[in-house]
């Protein structure tokens, strides 16, 4: 593994437990209502198969249009294409 792909799975880890930890924090009524986003949002996307692919594979290809050593570009892209898919109106992260 390089260096930028080991750099960029530590930060995608530590995210991903600030996420997890920030939602056990949530108060059960948030936490509910979050989960019900999510899991309607699943619905939505399964629903429309065929926008939901475009949409995943158009930003794949963005991500390989950049050069190898853009990681951190490649991850704004990721994350563009998470907060389209599942895009939330509420922040709970500061």
């Amino acid at each position: 593994m390089s260096r930028s792909n080991t750099i960029g799975a530590i930060i995608l880890g530590a995210a991903v437990g600030v996420a997890l930890l920030e939602f056990f924090n949530m108060p059960e009524e948030e936490r509910e209502e979050f989960y019900c986003h999510i899991k309607n949002r699943a619905h939505d996307l399964l629903d429309d198969v065929e926008g939901t692919v475009d949409t995943v594979k158009q930003h794949f290809a963005e991500i390989d249009r950049k050069p190898k050593e853009e990681w951190v570009e490649k991850f704004l892209v990721v994350k563009r294409l998470l907060s389209n898919l599942f895009g939330y109106e509420r922040r709970f992260l500061i």
